[in-house]
């Protein structure tokens, strides 16, 4: 298996990450009934936002904190779904790679996992 080395890597993590998130029962009811996402459009975001993160280009423009925290207003955001989120990450990247990048990737999952939760899950109302 090869590491993580450009866009077209991200665009098959981010592909099979999301096709498996659309079958997931506790995560599919965010993305498809609450937020409604237009996949289309949805996924380049997501290669775009990788990409910055782990290439340091920045080609995303957007604000994923804002993004979970009117997510979290509409639907109850808990931790297990995060947990479930993260588990499903980890394990789409380490069916598809392994190297330096592709344990990176998963650690700044978790970071910015972390840090919605912060500010969904956690937050005092």
């Amino acid at each position: 298996m090869k590491d993580i080395e450009n866009r077209e890597d991200i665009k098959l993590l981010v592909d099979t990450f999301y096709d498996k998130v659309q079958k997931n029962n506790k995560l599919d009811y965010f993305f498809n009934t609450v937020a409604q996402l237009d996949w289309e459009s949805h996924l380049p975001k997501m290669y775009d936002f990788w990409e910055t993160i782990l290439f340091h280009k920045a080609v995303y423009k957007g604000n994923p904190m804002k993004k979970h925290i009117a997510l979290h207003q509409l639907a109850t955001l808990k931790k297990e779904n995060f947990d479930t989120w993260l588990v499903l990450f980890g394990a789409t990247v380490d069916e598809l790679f392994k190297g330096k990048l592709a344990e990176q990737i998963k650690i700044r999952a978790t970071s910015i996992a972390t840090a919605i939760q912060l500010n969904t899950v956690y937050q005092k109302n």
